[in-house]
């Protein structure tokens, strides 16, 4: 059988060892409880989906979304991440990283707050189980 990581858990790996100091995670900043929400800057991992050719070849596309105290601080934090990840040459998890949209940068909806967000491709390796 073979299987492929979690694209957000290997995205997340690339994301915390390139920028320690930022909290990254998988929860809207809504998702938290009042009181546990994390200090800004804080970028959110998901995927939009995983898209498979063949048995041994999976992409994923993952949104990563900044909030940050400002439009110019959360677009500088993305562009980063975004640079980061396509200079990312590969790991036990992920060959590599592609460009799709973005960065963007936007409000949020729900708080007000400056967001901004980017797509990539993420290159998934296969894993025998």
């Amino acid at each position: 059988m073979i299987r492929h990581p979690d694209p957000r858990t290997a995205t997340l790996a690339v994301l915390r060892g390139a920028f320690p100091a930022v909290t990254f995670g998988t929860k809207r900043l809504d998702d938290f409880a009042q009181g546990d929400v994390p200090a800004l800057p804080y970028a959110r991992v998901s995927c939009d989906g995983t898209f498979s050719r063949l048995r041994v070849s999976q992409r994923a596309t993952v949104r990563v979304t900044v909030w940050a105290e400002s439009d110019a601080a959360g677009y500088d934090l993305a562009a980063n991440a975004h640079a980061s990840l396509m200079a990312h040459e590969g790991n036990a998890d992920v060959h590599g990283f592609g460009p799709l949209t973005g960065p963007l940068p936007t409000d949020d909806p729900d708080t007000g707050r400056p967001l901004c967000s980017f797509t990539v491709s993420a290159r998934l390796r296969p894993r025998a189980t």
